[in-house]
């Protein structure tokens, strides 16, 4: 019965979607204002039909429904809660579903944002989620049904893919979807501005917030994915640049220029083609990665299998590019900038740097991700692009955009005064000492030379952006009273300041680990001990360990850091019940997190009697500077989504109106 009513409900978001579309038809053509209402309720019937499907999936997850192909194949009657509520994203039909009912959520989200502007353009925006959602509807009907029955009714199912059950991803696949999904609501808006011909910024407004809570449940998600990498896979590894990887960083990087236009879009009127490029990309880029994962045509170990899913997303998306490339190149006399540049050295000029930069760090992604296809189409195998190309290409533009994005709050707009080219001066300053104190200290690669240089820059250019407004926001006032109206005043700047000191981190946590890593592979005897990286580790005892659904073979080994200090790391080797058929088993590494560095280790397998094992012992210098990196994009994210004070909102619209108006670094500049 509960199944019924989930496949049902699918149907149903199919038919309402379509509805949705004629009312939005029927209020832009025939002007009547119940249509646009009966939108509006319909997007929330959307919301409702989508929720009782995934209720209705989940249910059958929890209650061992393995009359489901899905449940069975997905998970098994010994499977802990947490990971069978995981289970319904870990498939493709699940994740589908997951997708869907994230958008029809965010549908009724903008509906009740909507629902008091009887316009053609609040139309237009819901019968474009609308249809982004009814697309997904039509899919899972006909091509990934997360209802289908199961052809041989099973006691107990196959059970989660062991390398999915890891606490990471609980989380990492959700936050993934948020952010791909979040990105429709910025295209619908844009798309409702452009047909409409909208000529003012308020849809700016609209379409910021959404793009930030899309940045930030993307960002999130990316580091989950990479602390799961790291913990789970037993490579030492967090970055593989595998295709499905790729595939999540480059709506990242367009949705990263993304807000940098929009900053720019807000206070100065320019970046307005910028802005709409970027919004459509962002968008079209989530679906294509959706379509690498899910058509096989590109292997990964993160994919899923070939089918006719892909061809789905293909058509959908040749669809919407072609349609956006219509519409902005047809409305590119709407999106002219208000001013022009004045110079490249100034905070409009910065960002339009790294917008550029971000673009190109896009397109080689792009092109290295789909060169099996490109090659293969011209006859012969298809070539892989490996790690090693990226790290040359990618990271280093990695390194200049920080810089970049460290420069542009110094910088006023327009073009800069002789105080912020002081004030620059200091912070190129601090990153040559940066450089120096690196050198001293004995690494003397060119990547960790630029990395010292840019990381101390970008921590002098925020201490010298947050001293100089501390500075005139004080005006002779108690000093923490002046950092705290900064803070209230202003969350947008110091939130992407935040950001970028956490990019900075990421970046040295990447140099660090890839570096000066040590990574190699020993067997021990009982008390026999080895010297990795100047750690001394000593292996002890091995014990076979019974849980709920895996035996574990547990290695207990002492390890003696530099200091002296003495700790004990325990790694496992896991064997599912459910993969046992198949002699599969899953590495559960021991992990010493510390800001200096981890000590990573991995038990590689054991002679008979457990007399001698072999672990893999891997020391990354300063891995844990990319979870705190992480961690604080994902603060700066928080911070961007607070509310201004309305006193400084009415100054950005000020500043925004006058025309050919120019701001120095003696002005407070705009946040993103």
């Amino acid at each position: 019965m509960i199944v019924t009513i989930g496949e049902y409900a699918l149907a149903g978001t199919l038919l309402v979607a379509v509805a949705v579309i004629v009312a939005t038809i029927a209020h832009i053509r025939l002007g009547l204002e119940a249509a646009l209402r009966a939108a509006c309720w319909g997007m929330g019937l959307i919301a409702v039909l989508l929720s009782v499907s995934a209720w209705a999936l989940l249910k059958s997850l929890i209650d061992n429904n393995f009359g489901l192909s899905y449940v069975a194949e997905h998970s098994e009657r010994a499977l802990p809660l947490g990971y069978k509520i995981a289970a319904f994203w870990a498939g493709q039909e699940g994740s589908l579903l997951f997708w869907a009912w994230v958008l029809g959520v965010m549908g009724l989200i903008l509906a009740v944002a909507l629902r008091k502007r009887e316009t053609n353009e609040a139309a237009i925006s819901l019968a474009v989620m609308a249809g982004v959602t009814g697309f997904f509807a039509l899919l899972m009907l006909y091509a990934g049904n997360p209802f289908e029955a199961a052809t041989v009714r099973v006691a107990d199912g196959h059970g989660l893919n062991p390398m999915l059950q890891n606490f990471a991803m609980v989380f990492h696949p959700p936050l993934l979807f948020l952010g791909y999904a979040g990105f429709t609501v910025p295209f619908a808006i844009l798309v409702a501005a452009l047909l409409t011909g909208r000529e003012d910024r308020g849809w700016l407004e609209d379409l910021r917030p959404w793009v930030i809570a899309s940045w930030l449940f993307l960002s999130v998600g990316i580091v989950l994915g990479a602390q799961w990498a790291y913990v789970e896979l037993g490579w030492g590894g967090y970055w593989a640049w595998d295709p499905v990887e790729n595939a999540s960083l480059l709506p990242w990087l367009t949705a990263t220029a993304l807000l940098h236009s929009i900053a720019v879009f807000r206070r100065r009127g320019m970046f307005k083609r910028w802005t709409a490029f970027l919004t459509a990309g962002t968008f079209l880029l989530c679906i294509f990665g959706t379509y690498l994962t899910r058509s096989g045509v590109i292997q990964s170990v993160h994919s899923f299998g070939e089918s006719p899913i892909g061809t789905f997303f293909l058509v959908f998306m040749a669809i919407l590019t072609v349609g956006s490339l219509v519409l902005i190149v047809a409305r590119l006399g709407l999106l002219s900038g208000e001013h022009a540049l004045d110079a490249m050295l100034s905070r409009e000029g910065v960002f339009l740097s790294a917008n550029v930069l971000l673009v190109a760090m896009t397109v080689v992604t792009l092109v290295g991700t789909i060169f099996p296809i490109l090659s293969g189409a011209f006859g012969g195998q298809g070539v892989t692009v490996s790690g090693p190309f990226y790290n040359k290409v990618v990271l280093p533009m990695a390194v200049v955009l920080a810089g970049l994005m460290a420069t542009g709050p110094i910088l006023g707009y327009g073009e800069a005064s002789a105080r912020a080219k002081k004030l620059l001066g200091y912070m190129i300053g601090a990153g040559v000492i940066g450089a120096i104190l690196v050198a001293v200290s004995g690494h003397l690669a060119i990547w960790a030379l630029a990395t010292g240089a840019v990381a101390a820059g970008v921590l002098a250019g925020v201490a010298i952006d947050f001293g100089t407004t501390i500075w005139q926001a004080s005006e002779g006032s108690n000093v923490v009273i002046a950092v705290i109206r900064v803070l209230r005043g202003t969350p947008h700047r110091w939130g992407a300041q935040t950001a970028h000191i956490g990019l900075a981190a990421v970046i040295v946590g990447v140099a660090g680990s890839s570096l000066y890593n040590v990574n190699e592979t020993v067997a021990l005897k009982s008390n026999e001990t080895a010297t990795i990286g100047g750690y001394t580790v000593a292996y002890r005892s091995l014990e076979e360990t019974r849980r709920s659904n895996h035996m574990a073979a547990v290695a207990t080994v002492d390890v003696t850091a530099k200091d002296g200090s003495k700790y004990t790391l325990r790694p496992e080797r896991r064997f599912y019940d459910k993969s046992m058929e198949q002699g599969q088993s899953a590495s559960e590494v021991a992990i010493r997190f510390g800001l200096g560095g981890d000590v990573y280790m991995n038990l590689a397998g054991w002679e008979e009697g457990a007399q001698t094992i072999t672990l893999q012992v891997i020391v990354n210098p300063l891995v844990d500077w990319i979870w705190i990196g992480g961690g604080l994009m994902t603060l700066g994210g928080m911070m961007c989504l607070l509310p201004q004070r309305k006193a400084r909102q009415a100054e950005v619209v000020a500043t925004a109106t006058a025309p050919g108006r120019m701001e120095n670094s003696e002005n407070r500049p705009a946040a993103i």
